[in-house]
Order: structure tokens, then sequence, then C-alpha cells
């Protein structure tokens, strides 16, 4: 295992540059999974994990676990004092556990016949980690980021997701005027005040995609143009709007249970 104790050191200047701009994991290829649930859902994945960062001192038997399992992988091990640990870490006291892994690239489908969900330029990366939760949770496994979206590999992306996007298909700087040929179904819309109330909308039998916009502007005219249909959640008279990620998660989870229904 190797030490590292200076700034200086090339290894973790590379690093910090991963952890403290949001877009550096999408131009490097690269990501940093801090935390006991982000390793497990990583090795669980079979994600390729090409370092183990650990915090100098005593450390939990579950982290000494997870790193042996990944170095086992072939994943180079390294040793960082404290305070370089900590400046990478998106979080204050955490395990101490930290995974280089390699993101993956998928390519972009074509005619796809499953559902989907599109994230037109949802900023904010606690958002869209729970969207994607979301969807997988509700068995969307292609989610696709509009060019305006936070990055989904960040640190706080990643932490939000708790996992997820180890085990979804993402698709990172997707514009609203190719949806049409990625799907072989129905783009919808959500819109908060201007759609059909969701529990009369009559949705397709066949692949759905799932269009969701920025907090506060909702949808841009480019997404709102590949929509055959828009949706809102039905809201009791004295609230305005929700939050993005909980009326995907309405959404997402009122289609699955009317599949449900079908099956």
């Amino acid at each position: 295992m190797k030490s590292i104790s200076s700034a200086a050191n090339a290894a973790f200047k590379a690093w910090l540059r991963l952890s403290s701009q949001p877009r550096e994991p999408r131009s490097r290829g690269r990501a940093l999974a801090e935390g006991l649930h982000l390793a497990q859902a990583a090795l669980q994945a079979s994600a390729p994990v090409e370092a183990v960062l650990l915090r100098r001192g005593v450390r939990a038997a579950a982290v000494e676990q997870l790193a042996a399992a990944a170095i086992a992988e072939g994943a180079a091990a390294y040793e960082l004092a404290g305070v370089l640990y900590d400046r990478l870490a998106p979080v204050e006291h955490g395990a101490g556990l930290m995974l280089v892994v390699a993101v993956p690239r998928h390519p972009l489908p074509a005619s796809a016949r499953a559902d989907m969900l599109y994230l037109d330029g949802v900023q904010d990366p606690g958002n869209v980690g729970t969207l994607l939760r979301t969807a997988a949770a509700a068995g969307v496994h292609h989610v696709l980021a509009g060019p305006a979206t936070a990055a989904l590999w960040a640190p706080k992306t990643l932490r939000a997701g708790q996992g997820a996007q180890f085990r979804l298909r993402l698709h990172e700087q997707v514009a609203a005027d190719s949806l049409p040929g990625v799907l072989d179904g129905e783009w919808i819309g959500a819109d908060a005040h201007g759609g059909e109330p969701l529990w009369n909308a009559a949705l397709p039998g066949g692949p759905v995609g799932w269009i969701f916009g920025a907090e506060g502007a909702g949808l841009s005219a480019p997404a709102r143009a590949v929509c055959r249909r828009l949706v809102s959640v039905p809201l009791d008279a004295a609230a305005e709007s929700l939050n993005v990620a909980a009326a995907a998660a309405v959404c997402l989870f009122e289609r699955r249970r009317r599949l449900a229904r079908r099956a």
C-alpha cells in the first residue's frame, strides 16, 4: 500500500479535481465513491475499481473487508494522511474509505422498447441523485441527462443516488431533440400547471419516456416539443408544486402500479 502525505502528489491532485469540479468525472471518465454504502454498491455491480483510498488511522472492520475485496480484484491501494483524505471526502466524519471507479460509457439506445427517464436541465445534484435512485427503484434502467443537468457522477450526485448509478445505464449530454430516435414509444412531460392530471391520463401500453424539467423553470422548449402529452400531479390547493424528485417518484410508481395491474 502506498502512503501519500503531501498535497503536491500528482495522484492526489487528480483526485482533488474529481472531488471539487463536478464536471471532471465526465471528462476524465473517473469518479470518487466515498463511504461503505457506495463501495458496497460498486463492488456488487462489479464496477471497475482502479484505486482504494484509505484514511490513515484506525479503521472499522467493514472498511478493511471492502478494501481487501477491491484490492483482490486488482485495485491499487493508497493510504492518505487524514488532512488530505478529508479534502477529498464530500462529508465530515466519513467512513475513511473511497474508491476511484471508472465511469461506464454506454452507447445511446436506438428505438429502445423500455421505459426511460430524461432529466431536462435539473441542476441540483441532490435532486439528480434522488431521481436516479427513484428510477432504479421503479425499474427504469435508462436515464438520459440533458446538457444543462448536473453531472451524474459528481460526488454530491453519487451520494444522493446511494449507489443507483451502478445499477443504471446512464447517458449524459443528450440533446432533447434526439429523444424521438432513442425510444420506440411515447415521451411524456411533467408540467406542474399545464398538464392533464396524472390519475386521469391514459398512459400507453408500450414504452414510456418521462421528461422532468429544471427546478422552477420546468420543461425547456425543445423538451416540450418532443412530448406527446403533458401530465401533472394533482395537489392540494394550498400547495404550489412538488419537488422534481418527488413528482418523478409519483409518476414512475403510478406507471409501475398500472403495469402491475395489467400483468
